[in-house]
């Protein structure tokens, strides 16, 4: 849905919407680069929200309350679908996936655990708010990122929840997520049926229809509206493609605010914060 914020929105609640949308998700590396979910475009940005209100500072999880009427406006939401809202959060609270992590505890050694999002979703219409508080299997790859590096040398991946947001491809969100954890390599590679299988896109298993459904439309939206730039490398094993190599580029200055504005314009159409942004700018 397109919003008419020429009529519809203040100043003030586009410059509210605009902060919640440049909040940082912060991710372990482990979970990025080894997890394998099931989640639709819409639940990927419920998920990434709520991601988003997490205090790097935090030590445990909490329940955070996100505002109903931001939720629809940060997503670009139809307020009409509060059925459609309650059926994903509830579709989220059932899923749960194998994660194969290192047990810090036990000398390190390998384990998988069954994790979930949440432990609470609570919607209440009346009062406009959703409560919300995470598994606590969730912690390892959430919160206090930053100490597990120093003790651990666990990675982390970062990145503003505004670059995701545009996205209308089911894929382009995991791999921009994948391409971001690496991306200080400038190049990596993925054995093509590791990366199918990362992506939850083993359903194509001819590389014409992988790469026509699934990398060329996420490459195209992460180059689009991201700040990375990627391109890619088809690498054959006789005459089947066995590897894609990736090369990422950080976006300049120039380039980022480009693909801020293109953004912009998917998620509201023609008229939009930007263009408030502009004619205060004027005004001063």
């Amino acid at each position: 849905m397109v919003f008419n914020y020429r009529t519809e929105k203040t100043c003030e609640q586009l410059d509210k919407i605009q902060k919640l949308r440049e909040e940082i998700i912060y991710k372990a590396n482990l979970m990025v680069q080894k997890a394998r979910y099931d989640l639709s475009i819409t639940e990927q940005r419920v998920v990434s929200y709520a991601i988003s209100q997490i205090n790097p500072r935090d030590t445990a999880f909490t329940e955070y309350t996100l505002e109903l009427n931001d939720l629809y406006d940060i997503c670009c939401l139809k307020k009409e679908s509060y059925t459609e809202l309650k059926n994903i959060i509830k579709k989220l609270s059932d899923k749960s996936w194998w994660l194969t992590i290192e047990d810090h505890n036990h000398n390190g050694k390998s384990c998988e655990s069954l994790v979930r999002w949440f432990n609470t979703l609570r919607v209440n219409r009346g009062t406009g708010k959703i409560i919300v508080k995470f598994h606590e299997d969730m912690f390892p790859f959430l919160l206090e990122l930053h100490k597990r590096y120093e003790e651990y040398g666990d990675f982390y991946t970062n990145y503003k929840f505004k670059f995701v947001l545009p996205m209308t491809r089911r894929y382009s969100i995991r791999l921009y997520e994948l391409l971001k954890s690496y991306s200080n390599n400038r190049e990596w590679f993925f054995e093509l049926d590791k990366l199918r299988h990362l992506l939850d896109s083993d359903t194509y298993q001819r590389y014409p229809d992988f790469r026509v459904r699934v990398l060329e439309p996420a490459i195209e939206e992460i180059n689009k509206y991201t700040d990375i730039l990627v391109g890619y490398e088809a690498r054959k094993d006789g005459r089947k493609v066995s590897e894609i190599v990736f090369y990422i580029r950080k976006k300049d200055k120039i380039q980022e605010m480009y693909a801020h504005q293109a953004g912009l314009t998917k998620l509201e159409g023609d008229v939009h914060y930007w263009d408030f942004i502009k004619k205060e700018k004027v005004k001063l």
